[in-house]
């Protein structure tokens, strides 16, 4: 019986092994374009018919640029997926919500950043952004995370 108990424990052992290393290669990643999951996305919310506050959280592996220009891409992407062809970005904000060792400069910074948008037609109001012209300047940047 000592035998099959060592054995237990040497298995255990592994399977945490492996799950710390799972994790730690999960966090290693910059946040990927997408809803938001564990490691970070975009999330939008509707607060009348044509305005909507749209967030975007990075990962200590992804730069407060990035952040925000994926913020600013989902925001297009849904102006057209709303049927408009322009936003007005009505307020903008990134928050530092690094941890203490972030702080510390042990890790990379981590960043959230939030807009509030106003989807039109045309861009009646002079600072509107084209949606388009704004996928498509994100996407030549990003083009192996955002495609072409």
């Amino acid at each position: 019986m000592p035998n099959q108990s060592r054995a237990k424990g040497a298995l255990a052992r592994l399977a945490r092994t492996g799950l710390v290393a799972v994790l730690i290669a999960l966090a290693g990643c910059a946040t990927a374009y997408r809803r938001e999951n564990i490691t970070g996305g975009y999330t939008d919310f509707p607060l009348e018919d044509t305005t909507y506050r749209v967030r975007f959280k990075g990962n200590n592996y992804t730069s407060r640029d990035k952040v925000e220009l994926f913020l600013l891409y989902r925001c297009a992407e849904l102006t057209e997926q709303l049927g408009y062809d322009h936003f007005v970005l009505v307020s903008s904000d990134t928050l530092d919500i690094s941890d203490p060792l972030a702080k510390a400069g042990i890790f990379p910074r981590n960043y959230y950043a939030t807009a509030l948008i106003k989807v039109v037609h045309q861009p009646d109001h002079p600072a509107a952004y084209d949606a388009k012209e704004v996928m498509h300047r994100i996407q030549a940047q990003y083009p192996n995370e955002l495609g072409s």
